[in-house]
């Protein structure tokens, strides 16, 4: 399991907590830090469906996704590959509880 693995099944874990199982999709965020090239990074993930913003070293993309283990372990990858990509460090996302 990697680290940002680990990290995934926390966040869903704290979900979990508030009897949230993630799969009703919700707003969710990413983060990007680093003197990399958010430029490209920007423009792939416009490309691929995201809202961003961020400025200097950082870049936040949005999106409204379901955060359950099955669909988010594509969405994770994704943003490993790009921070790989983009020489940028991908710190994780987080998004709102969802109990309905």
């Amino acid at each position: 399991m990697s680290e940002h693995d680990e990290k995934d099944a926390a966040v869903r874990a704290a979900l979990a907590t508030h009897g949230d199982t993630g799969v009703t999709p919700r707003h969710t965020l990413f983060y990007f830090y680093g003197e990399g090239d958010h430029d490209d990074l920007n423009e792939v993930a416009r490309r691929a469906g995201f809202i961003t913003r961020g400025q200097d070293e950082m870049t936040v993309l949005e999106t409204t996704i379901p955060v359950d283990e099955e669909a988010f372990a594509p969405i994770s990858a994704m943003m490993q590959s790009w921070a790989a990509a983009f020489q940028l460090d991908y710190d994780g996302w987080e998004c709102a509880v969802v109990t309905h």
